[in-house]
């Protein structure tokens, strides 16, 4: 099995230095909703793109729910298709207009709140899924793990139900929008000072999860939608508490593994206790690719890229980027880091220096030397540390059984930042 391999692109365009102080566009602006693989709630997007539903900001909130709802955008900026739904009323009170998108597990549909005469957005269990028995749950903690959570940059929840056939669906406000994972796909990197606006809106998000003691468990690009004109957004919203971990207790209920690989912390993999440290890996990740445009993993084969999260290093985005200010390069490293303790101990950190990259707090970015070395991870159940072990044999030589190898014997392993790396290794398109 090949080593590592860490892909330049083609051009590098050197990113734009920030000569202001404050950043617009803090967190009191927010986005939309629904990842391509998420089925949230979708508005004016491209076909191929996922729309939006989001929620009211949180200093703009009522008490009352229903009038939240009032601030929902008209019905004339959807385009929605027809559907079997389309002229049913759920609840004796939301009127489906048509269908908006559709995700892994659910469909999401436009309607109508008769009482408010407002858009929302119908999250509904596709026919498909209903009779796995475990989406009905999760699709209930995810209004539960919502309701607890009062913040600008994440999606509210404004209603549950059930359909007459004992279908559940979520209520969302509607908003028009799109993904960042749509952005990214479209656009390529977003310019940098609206990259660090984005990244500091979804850290203050995720900070308001974990206060409430909820750990999202999927947070990528897909998982944030954007406020904001089509290509031009100023905020965003973190959306899709299908996966989260309360600190209830409540889960998965399952023995599978839950999120997508291209941004899980090895604890992730090996299914293994999760905490906001978690999160704080995988924002770690959106970050990367964020600011280089790549993923720091660049490969088709699932086997490969679960190897890389468990063994592998991340390389210093600077090598893509060569202009990458190293501070927050810093960062990226610090956040993507193999064992956990090696991280940011919580989101509020990771979210302070961002707030020290831009200049709206006196404190410098700080250095966060790893207390353990080396950096790798040490599984903390037997079943983990007999998952590793499996995976460690099939992946031979570029790893070691029961633990991820040290620094210096493992796959091709990120050079510290500012090192250059050894591009004998490394496959340039």
């Amino acid at each position: 099995m090949a080593p590592p391999q860490w892909r330049r692109p083609s051009s590098r365009a050197t990113l734009a230095r920030r000569t202001e102080g404050d950043l617009a566009g803090d967190s009191d602006k927010a986005g939309a909703e629904a990842p391509a693989d998420s089925s949230e709630a979708g508005a004016q997007a491209p076909a191929d793109s996922r729309g939006a539903g989001g929620q009211a900001p949180a200093d703009s909130r009522p008490s009352n729910p229903s009038a939240a709802r009032r601030s929902a955008a008209s019905l004339h900026e959807f385009r929605p298709s027809e559907s079997q739904l389309t002229g049913t009323v759920l609840g004796g009170r939301y009127k489906v207009h048509g269908y908006l998108t559709r995700g892994a597990t659910a469909r999401v549909y436009l309607a109508e709140d008769l009482q408010d005469n407002a858009s929302v957005a119908i999250k509904m269990l596709s026919s498909e899924s209903i009779k796995e028995h475990e989406l009905t749950p999760r699709m209930r903690r995810e209004a539960e793990a919502l309701r607890g959570i009062d913040h600008p940059n994440v999606i509210r929840v404004l209603d549950t139900g059930e359909t007459q056939s004992g279908v559940p669906y979520l209520v969302l406000e509607a908003l028009p929008g799109e993904t960042l994972g749509d952005y990214l796909r479209r656009q390529g990197t977003p310019p940098f000072e609206l990259a660090l606006t984005l990244m500091r809106q979804a850290a203050q998000g995720l900070c308001a999860a974990h206060r409430a003691g909820v750990v999202h468990r999927d947070v990528k690009p897909d998982n944030f939608v954007l406020l904001g004109p089509i290509g031009e957004p100023y905020g965003l919203k973190l959306i899709d508490f299908g996966m989260a971990k309360l600190s209830t207790g409540a889960g998965s209920g399952t023995h599978s593994i839950l999120g997508t690989v291209e941004y899980m912390a090895p604890e992730q993999i090996l299914m293994e206790k999760v905490d906001a440290r978690t999160d704080v890996y995988s924002l770690g990740v959106v970050m990367f690719r964020l600011f280089t445009g790549h993923l720091p993993f660049d490969t088709d084969a699932p086997a490969d890229l679960l190897r890389h999260q468990l063994f592998s290093s991340v390389p210093p985005p600077s090598w893509l980027e060569d202009d990458l200010d190293r501070r927050l390069e810093r960062m990226i490293l610090t956040a993507t880091r193999k064992n956990p303790d090696n991280r940011y101990p919580d989101m509020q950190l990771l979210l302070d220096d961002l707030d020290a990259m831009v200049g709206v707090s006196a404190s410098e970015v700080s250095e966060r030397p790893p207390p353990v070395a080396p950096d790798s991870y040490a599984p903390s159940t037997e079943r983990g540390a007999e998952a590793l072990g499996i995976l460690a044999q099939k992946f031979g030589r570029y790893a070691q059984p029961s633990v991820a190898p040290p620094r210096s014997s493992a796959p091709a392993a990120a050079p510290e930042a500012g090192e250059a790396p050894d591009e004998s290794r490394a496959q340039k398109p």
